[in-house]
């Protein structure tokens, strides 16, 4: 039976039982925890009305806290955090996936086998949301990388 998160009411917690894991080699136990701190934060920015607002705060948690630990310090993804304030959720993810490059987002969350908390990955999930050829970017990058494509809502 696997470790029980259901329990860790707070991101804080989470990251504790987290850093613990790592130090005592439980992958399967800091897996549970990283997937519990990401809902929390999402549940944290929910907007009852637009469930795309959610899930997106599940990826910018899982994000920041793979940046914090690459960089060994509480890391704010701040240009990220600056383009949602100023863009929205759905302009920046329509954005990004348009980019030229795949964002340093993407390529952190996929080399750590977390694409399904890439902003591509959300776009295919939302994909009657966005614009046909945003969708059609996202699905490429995602197979691209070998990356099984979700079903949309």
């Amino acid at each position: 039976m696997g470790y029980d998160a259901s329990k860790l009411k707070t991101p804080n917690e989470c990251r504790i039982v987290m850093r613990r894991a790592q130090e005592r080699e439980l992958p399967d136990v800091y897996n549970t925890a990283f997937k519990r701190l990401c809902e929390l934060t999402g549940a944290a920015n929910d907007d009852p009305s637009d469930p795309l607002i959610a899930d997106f705060y599940k990826t910018l948690a899982a994000y920041e806290q793979l940046l914090s630990e690459k960089n060994e310090r509480n890391t704010i993804a701040s240009r990220t955090r600056q383009k949602i304030t100023n863009k929205g959720v759905h302009q920046s993810l329509i954005e990004w996936t348009r980019g030229k490059t795949e964002t340093n987002g993407f390529k952190l969350l996929v080399e750590k086998g977390l694409p399904e908390y890439t902003g591509e990955f959300l776009v295919v999930l939302y994909a009657h949301r966005f614009p046909q050829d945003v969708v059609s970017l996202a699905k490429s990058r995602l197979t691209e990388h070998g990356i099984a494509l979700p079903a949309s809502h």
